[in-house]
């Protein structure tokens, strides 16, 4: 037993037993539940009788009884009695000890001695063997004895615990149930509001005529303290309100003899029976008999009512007076184990045990009043784990408000402060206390290995040597922009604390190296001790808001004068506290200040009177001004089917839609709830008063923000909103709705309100066993709509709705009938049950403009005709102009897959009968390879398909035959495909008329995911240009918002992510007559421009369409040039090289590709390459004559160089006019004019020459070589001569040889692993385990010569800034440049002249001397050099990095006299002469102090290289910085930080945050 449990808690006596000769100290226990010795109490008494508890203030009657009859704590009276009765043993035991010395066995005398000497020795030995045994025996017995008593005792204890604790469930349960009854028998307490109805009318008058007088009397007193104020009030009826008698007998006082015959009656006998027959202890089967005494009627302590002071309600703490009965009337009910019960069962009983309601049928005896008065309530917590609890306690509004007396804690606006109980103050000082003795310990220190995350619990120093608690709100990492969740604490660089016991927040800023230890300083964490003990703690700071009080001005919002008046009316004193209600985390309450006559001043009254806030009441639009609404939703077009998803419904009359072709609405919620953050924080957008049909943004399942409508104000402070996006109306506080921004109107509501047509209700109204059965086919589901009628009201669309079948190639099925069919609804006169009408083809068109109807409709789908023939391959037809078709797969412009429309009712026929043949079919053990034909089953449907490869894993890749996409299917999904079902309804086209951009002959990745995104799965229209090459051009148009036909050629051009083809038109020339026209001569083929075959097409059907030129002319008309079909040639690739044999060699690097291929020739092939290049000029003398050539079957070519000698190459692809060409004995990949290739293989017997490699070891990041390794590998490796070690060679010729290329002894996979381009392949695992070291390290045979060359300069050194004053001096600066709002470049203006050479004089020489200056030729970072600027000049900059090394190179500058970058090439580079740079720099780079980028911005064009920061703050700031400013150093480390001011003394950065471009740090 600890020393705290017996001793007393409020001044440390020891608690004493009563005895016959001691007077004892015992414990009592008060009505609060407090507990206290009889010795405090005693001194605590009041002559009346009461005793105030020094914990909670509540007042406790004693009566004439006094101390000794109130109850004593049974738990603390057990233990004392415990300890008596273990002392009483430990000294029994002494004595026994102390006989036991004193009773030992005396000696013997000399003749019993004489006589055992006589005794024989065999006696003696019998004897000794006898003590012997029974001393083993006496062990054995106290061991056996030892065991026995320890084991009952334990499994005593053990047998005590278990039955106590199912005495314990059993009795919760019984309590659990008594709850339930109490809790339906309180409900039944509804009869009483209607017997007191008249009274209440009369409270509402007289609190009328209440609030009237103490309004006047309080204008009477301002008036009188201040007579000015007689001209702004009405005087007159404020004296006649004064003067007004108070008559007593116009109020009906009547209702105050009323009574109810409701009364409460409980059975003890019946319920000690009860407690008998159900709650009992068995022995087995046996049940054991307890006897109970009977126990009191306790009628008179129920109805007993507790006493109160101070003229309000007292707060019941820990179970409260009827806890304090419940513990006596256990006393009484006696139970076994009953001194194990737990304090939890000690603490905690039924008000009553059995109720009954009963209705008397005469008037009875007056009940008490009293008894219909609200129990005593616990004081109003935020805290979570109260939150149930204090629900409960809230007044209904038709009891009275809950009164408690608090202190003004923390104010942040009148709706938004915190209060703290005025009886917790010692509370608090306790909690200081033990927080304080937390953070002695060293263990609450941070250390390198700890944690902080949001939302943890802190100790903070907010006074002096005072430690608080605090919640972590926002934490920022040191590197960071945007707020982490958790971070080291030795790289916490912000973060903000909010004080739960005040209700205030708190940023701390940490810089420097050692934040561990200025984190320390302040902040100390909180281990699991200290956790568990704050556990029980609750935050003792309410946070609350006074009901009905909105600010005077609504679009301001709370003044700075209402919260200071606040401040000063209420003070530190305590007040009075009316407890209205709450608002989810927030009381609705009003305190009242007690003034010097003894009235009670209500704080929101004063606000109203002095014109700082007004009463809350809803508004409704003036006549003149309309509130601004959303635009009305899209309708979907009049008999076209369109893919939706049910948001919301009522009935199948009456529910909402939203179309999913529109991707705009996901982007618009997230911006919502960025820019109005977290539901629980501030806002300057908060609605004080709504108006009718307002437009706002309202909060959504208390988690998400929304766009809203108000629709009316069902009482209070609630209101009836309508979320346009979703259609349904939910009710909630004002305090959740948010003005909304202009950016939010330019999407239209989303919701569409549609009703289903053609079916009508069975009876009068819809059954809710329909609508229940509508919303689970509907609601939160994807369906088809087909809107029948467009109502030019706003009232709800008649459609059709179809479920969304998994199964394209079947029938939707209609909503409305599968009700018609369940008989929960009937069908119109005019809709009969049968199919659906055709319905017009959707068109998937990308968003480009707003979306308008259509030009082309789409045609009904014909009606299959089964006897037709089955077409099971595609088959152009007759007229390749405006074909209709659906995108089913995009690769890149150059490949895109199409089904023409016409054919779908073929590939529905195909479909069906793969289903009839494969859908039963068992798996057969195929033995699948490459390009062999299957039925592939793919989600379901059985489809066409072509195996393209297989994996061991019995994975295969299937290419689906009819839609062009591959999908990775198991072999148990594949059937072999009957041969008479082989082919394809599908046409592989590209684009025409376009070529990749950049210069590029791939299409990039962007281009390719940017028409897959929008073409995939789209309806266009096709027109195909040629048909006999594949795949086949074509140009694709699709329709747009505006129902306005785009080419997506031409959509691509516009985009930047394609070129126009480069082609040359022929002038038309006009036909001749048939008189003069004659045999023209044949075209040269060389003076024929290369032509798209698309551009030819259109020429032609211009000249086709041309009105032909009389023939009164008698010059004749050559005839028009035509282009001949192009020359099929086709030629083989040149031979596979000879490669080197493994071991170590020497080879020369002649080419690096861009995907990391190494090209090398061996000596042996550098001279032969040199013998082919003659033999090369030997076969071509001339240049070929041009024709157009077919490339498609073209490899081996010969192509004439930059050099215009021909080498050998082979043709990769054709990039219009260019041919992108291979050269096979270098490894070097060009685009070459088609001029200069001819289709034509030279010394084909010659093996190519150099030999593709690939690094040994290494894995490239990402998977492929990055252009910046393969620049790396360039500067390295081209036209060297290096070490290699073949590693591998491959299987086949044309492969890559595993090599390892040795540079200066230095492998070249070590530098890319060094320079972080490659990781280590991990079956190699280390370096260690391939060294390769070649035999001899020798250098590269390179005839050097040094001749001339001169020692390297040596760097002058870097600039020197100015000196600035110390800090805290003003001094006057001028900007030089700015980089972003908070970070300029200044220069100071009353910087001391020199005696000497000024710098702008200097300049001026050295620009006069520019051309003597040599160039700069080392360029180390932050070294001085002379660069050109855009005047032609030369100024002071130094270097700061290589912007561009590719195509040529460009470093990037800075100007340190005016703080602005340049990219510059070398050749705009000087050596700075040594006399510019004892020269300080003229532009200081300075952080401005003050401010910090804004936390929500809603503007969109963003500063590229610090998007933090808005392009409109960066333009306000430049105009704010204009002219001679004023500064002052507040920091130097880790930047100088300065703070300016205008000439006037104001901050510059106040405009800037005053229109919210920026916050204040």
């Amino acid at each position: 037993m600890t020393d705290a449990a017996v001793t007393c808690k409020n001044c440390g006596l020891l608690y004493i037993l009563p005895e016959d000769e001691v007077v004892g100290n015992i414990p009592h226990v008060l009505l609060c539940g407090h507990i206290f010795c009889t010795v405090c109490l005693r001194a605590l008494e009041s002559p009346q009788g009461f005793i105030t508890c020094p914990e909670c203030q509540m007042c406790t009657n004693v009566g004439e009884e006094g101390v000794d009859m109130l109850q004593v704590d049974s738990r603390i009276i057990g233990l004392l009695y415990t300890t008596k009765m273990n002392t009483k043993k430990i000294r029994s035991r002494e004595g026994e000890k102390q006989r036991a010395r004193r009773f030992r066995s005396p000696t013997s005398s000399p003749h019993l001695l004489q006589q055992n000497t006589e005794m024989s020795a065999d006696k003696l030995e019998v004897l000794d063997e006898a003590l012997c045994e029974a001393t083993e025996n006496l062990n054995t017995l106290d061991s056996m004895h030892q065991t026995l008593v320890t084991g009952i005792q334990m499994k005593m204890a053990k047998e005590k615990s278990r039955i106590t604790k199912e005495i314990e469930d059993c009795v919760e349960k019984a309590m659990g149930v008594l709850r339930e009854r109490k809790a339906m028998l309180m409900t039944e307490l509804s009869n009483l509001e209607q017997l007191f109805s008249t009274g209440r009318d009369e409270c509402l008058k007289v609190d009328e005529r209440r609030k009237e007088l103490r309004m006047a009397i309080q204008k009477a007193r301002h008036v009188r303290q201040v007579p000015s104020l007689g001209t702004y009030c009405h005087l007159d009826e404020i004296l006649k309100t004064l003067q007004t008698p108070v008559d007593a007998k116009s109020y009906d006082t009547s209702c105050l003899t009323l009574c109810s015959r409701l009364r409460c009656v409980l059975h003890m006998d019946s319920l000690t029976e009860s407690v008998n027959n159900t709650l009992y202890v068995m022995d087995g089967n046996v049940k054991l008999m307890s006897k109970v005494p009977p126990v009191r009627q306790p009628a008179k302590r129920m109805c007993r009512q507790p006493v109160r002071s101070r003229g309000h309600t007292t707060g019941e703490r820990r179970g409260g007076w009827s806890g304090a009965w419940d513990r006596r009337a256990r006393d009484d009910l006696k139970l076994p184990f009953a001194g194990c019960t737990s304090k939890k069962d000690s603490t905690f009983s039924p008000n009553v045990i059995i109720e009954e309601i009963i209705e008397e049928s005469d008037s009875g005896t007056e009940r008490d009043g009293a008894s219909l008065e609200p129990k005593h309530r616990e004081r109003p917590n935020i805290h979570p784990r109260n939150r149930k609890a204090f629900k409960d306690k809230i007044p209904s509004p038709q009891s009275k408000a809950l009164q408690e007396w608090v202190v003004l804690s923390h104010v942040v606006n009148p709706t938004h402060f915190y209060v703290r109980h005025a009886s917790e103050h010692k509370a608090g000082v306790v909690l200081a206390k033990k927080v304080t003795n937390y953070c002695s310990d060293e263990h609450s220190h941070f250390t390198l290995k700890d944690e902080v995350k949001t939302g943890m619990l802190v100790f903070l120093k907010w006074k002096e040597d005072v430690w608080f608690r605090a919640l972590v709100c926002e934490l920022f990492q040191k590197g960071c922009l945007e707020c982490v969740t958790q971070c080291p604490a030795s790289e916490v660089a912000r973060l903000r604390v909010f004080f739960q016991d005040y209700g205030f927040s708190k940023c701390l800023t940490f810089s420097g190296e050692g934040v561990l230890s200025e984190l320390n300083v302040c902040m100390r964490k909180a281990d699991d001790t200290a956790l568990a003990e704050m556990h029980h703690w609750a935050p003792q700071a309410i946070k609350c808001s006074l009901k009905d009080i909105i600010p005077s001005d609504l679009v301001k919002g709370w003044s700075r004068e209402a919260v200071e008046e606040m401040r000063q009316m209420i003070g530190l004193n305590a007040v009075e506290m009316q407890v209205f209600g709450e608002d989810r985390d927030t009381l609705l309450v009003d305190l009242k200040k007690a003034s010097v006559d003894g009235t009670q001043l209500s704080l929101r009254e004063h606000l109203v009177f002095m014109e700082l806030a007004r009463f809350y009441s809803p508004l409704s639009a003036s006549g003149g001004c309309k509130p601004l609404q959303f635009y009305p939703p899209v309708y979907p077009q009049l008999n076209t089917e369109l893919h939706a998803v049910v948001s919301h419904v009522n009935t199948p009359s009456d529910f909402y839609i939203q179309l999913v072709d529109n991707m705009e609405f996901l982007l618009l919620n997230s911006k919502l709830q960025d820019c109005y953050g977290p539901p629980e924080s501030e806002s300057e957008l908060q609605i004080y008063c709504p108006v009718q049909a307002q437009a706002c943004v309202a909060l959504y399942d208390n988690k998400d923000w929304c766009r809203a409508q108000v629709t009316g104000f069902p009482g209070g402070r609630m209101v009836e909103v309508q979320y346009v996006d979703f259609g349904n109306k939910k009710t909630l506080s004002v305090n959740d709705l948010r003005q909304i921004k202009d950016d939010f109107f330019a999407l239209p509501a989303m919701a569409v309100w549609c009703s289903l047509t053609d079916v009508l209700s069975v009876g009068d109204t819809w059954s809710e066993e329909c609508i229940q059965v509508f919303r689970k086919l509907t609601e939160q589901k994807l369906v088809i709509v087909v809107a029948t009628k467009i109502l030019p009201i706003p009232a709800a669309i008649p459609v059709h709705l179809y479920e969304v079948s998994q199964n394209f190639t079947e029938l939707p099925v209609s909503i409305g009938e599968i009700l018609v069919k369940k008989g929960l609804a009937s069908l119109s006169k005019q809709a009969p049950l049968n199919e659906p009408p055709p319905l017009e083809a959707a068109v998937w068109d990308p968003p480009l403009n707003e979306e308008k109807p259509m030009l082309h409709s789409a045609e009904p789908m014909p009606p299959v005709d089964e006897t037709s023939e089955l077409q099971l391959d595609l088959t152009l037809p007759a007229c390749l102009k405006d074909l209709r078709v659906r995108v089913t797969h995009v690769t890149s412009p150059g490949f895109i897959c199409v089904q023409l429309l016409q054919f779908d009712a073929q590939l529905k026929r195909i479909h069906d009968l793969l289903k009839r043949e494969y859908s039963k079919s068992d798996m057969q053990d195929v033995d699948w390879k490459v390009d062999m034909h299957c039925a592939a089953n793919v989600n379901g449907v059985w489809e066409r398909g072509r195996v393209c490869s297989m994996s061991s894993s019995n994975v295969s890749e299937v290419l689906r035959c009819d839609f062009g996409n591959t999908v990775k299917l198991h072999i148990n999904s594949l059937r072999p495909l009957l041969p008479e079902l082989v082919g394809s309804l599908l046409l592989e086209c590209c684009l025409s008329d376009i070529r990749p951009a950049g210069g590029r002959s791939t299409w990039t990745a962007t281009a390719c995911d940017f028409i897959s995104f929008y073409l995939t799965g789209a309806t266009a229209i096709m027109t195909v240009k040629d048909s006999s090459v594949s795949p086949v051009p074509v140009s694709l148009y699709c329709s747009n918002r505006s129902g306005k036909e785009v080419s997506l050629a031409d959509f691509l051009i516009s985009e930047g992510l394609a070129l126009r083809e480069r082609s040359v038109r022929v002038p038309p020339t006009p036909k001749p007559s048939p008189a003069v026209r004659e045999e023209p001569e044949p075209v040269s083929q060389e003076a024929l421009p290369v032509q798209d075959e698309c551009v030819l097409a259109l020429e032609e059907s211009g000249l086709k369409n041309e009105t032909q030129i009389p023939s009164c002319s008698s010059r004749p008309k050559p005839a028009p040039r035509t282009t001949p079909p192009p020359e099929r040639v086709k030629t083989q690739a040149y031979l596979p090289p000879e490669l080197p044999p493994c071991g170590h060699t020497r080879m020369s690097i002649s080419a690096i590709s861009d995907n990391g291929v190494i090209y090398a020739m061996t000596p042996q092939a550098e001279c032969e390459f040199e013998r082919l290049k003659d033999c090369l000029q030997q076969h071509i003398k001339t240049l070929p004559r041009q024709k157009h050539y077919n490339w498609k079957g073209v490899l081996g070519c010969a192509v004439m160089g930059s050099d215009m000698l021909w080498y050998r190459g082979q043709v990769q692809e054709v990039i219009g006019g260019h041919v992108k060409v291979q050269y096979v004995d270098q490894g070097i990949v060009e685009n070459i004019p088609v001029c200069h290739v001819y289709p034509v293989v030279l010394c084909e017997n010659v093996p190519q020459l150099c030999v593709p490699c690939q690094l040994n070891g290494v894995v490239p990041v990402g998977s492929s070589w990055q252009w910046d390794a393969v620049a790396l590998m360039k500067e390295l490796l081209l036209s060297r001569s290096v070490g290699v070690q073949v590693m591998e060679l491959p299987d086949n010729p044309q492969g890559l040889v595993t090599v390892e290329i040795i540079l200066d002894g230095m492998a070249l996979s070590r530098i890319m692993v060094h320079h972080q381009h490659a990781t280590i392949d991990p079956p190699i695992g280390s370096f260690e385990d391939y060294i390769v070291k070649p035999p001899v390290p020798d250098l590269d045979d390179w005839d050097l010569n040094t001749e001339g060359l001169e020692e390297p300069h040596t760097i002058l050194g870097v600039y020197t800034n100015p000196k600035l004053p110390d800090k805290g001096k003003h001094f006057h600066v001028r900007i030089k440049h700015i980089r972003t709002p908070n970070e300029v470049f200044l220069c100071l203006v009353d910087a001391p002249a020199s005696e000497h050479e000024t710098l702008e004089e200097a300049l001026k020489q050295a620009n006069a001397d520019i051309d003597t200056l040599p160039q700069l030729t080392d360029f180390p970072i932050e070294g001085p050099c002379l660069a050109e600027y855009s005047d032609g000049k030369y100024y002071r900059a130094k270097l700061l990095g290589f912007s561009n090394l590719s195509p040529s190179l460009k470093i990037l500058v800075r100007h340190v006299d005016f703080g602005s970058d340049d990219i510059l090439p070398p050749c705009k580079l000087r050596r700075l002469p040594p006399s510019l740079l004892r020269f300080p720099c003229e532009a200081v780079c300075v952080q401005l102090a003050g401010f910090k980028p804004p936390r929500v911005c809603g503007e969109m064009e963003r500063i590229s290289y610090r998007p933090e920061w808005s392009m409109k703050s960066m333009l306000e700031m430049i105009d704010l910085l204009h002219g001679t400013l004023r500064a002052v150093v507040t920091a130097i480390e880790p930047h100088i930080t300065v703070v300016l001011h205008n000439a006037d003394g104001t901050l510059v950065h106040v405009p800037l945050v005053e229109k919210g471009l920026a916050d204040y740090e």
